[in-house]
């Protein structure tokens, strides 16, 4: 009598092998495998349910106050990075960066949002403006929100 034992190792072995290679790549890669770089962020939210700016609908005069800021991308291949800001009087203007995964292996299929707090402040009383500077579908994006600043 013959008897067969089969090891099904296949399976565990697949899954290994696709969360090896869709890991989110790490600093400690060789330099050829480093692909990160800099760019603006990408605020068009695709779709989700995540606003790419939030901020509060009124603040208080000389108070510092959040705005949340939010870019979008690949699953695991955007770290979100530095946000320029640009205020003058009852306007602040931000700019989102992010590095990018541009490398090998390639960036998992999904789109998840980057949310990261900039704090900015309102010396004024009145109407102020918010200005979210960034990259969509189509091109350059902008979105606006007003924030009645309070005394």
């Amino acid at each position: 009598m013959h008897t067969q034992t089969t090891v099904r190792m296949g399976a565990p072995i697949l899954v290994l092998a696709s969360l090896l290679a869709c890991s989110q790549p790490s600093d400690q890669d060789e330099p050829a495998r480093i692909a990160w770089s800099q760019a603006v962020g990408f605020v068009d939210n695709g779709g989700t349910a995540l606003d790419a700016l939030t901020v509060p609908d009124s603040i208080r005069a000389g108070v510092t106050f959040t705005a949340t800021v939010s870019t979008f991308g690949s699953t695991g291949c955007i770290r979100p990075d530095r946000s320029q800001v640009l205020a003058s009087g009852p306007q602040a203007d931000i700019t989102p960066y992010d590095s990018v995964w541009s490398g090998s292996p390639p960036c998992l299929p999904g789109w998840q949002g980057y949310s990261r707090s900039v704090e900015l402040t309102f010396a004024a009383p009145g109407s102020a403006l918010v200005r979210l500077h960034g990259r969509g579908f189509g091109g350059d994006l902008t979105f606006e929100r007003t924030v009645t600043v309070r005394p």
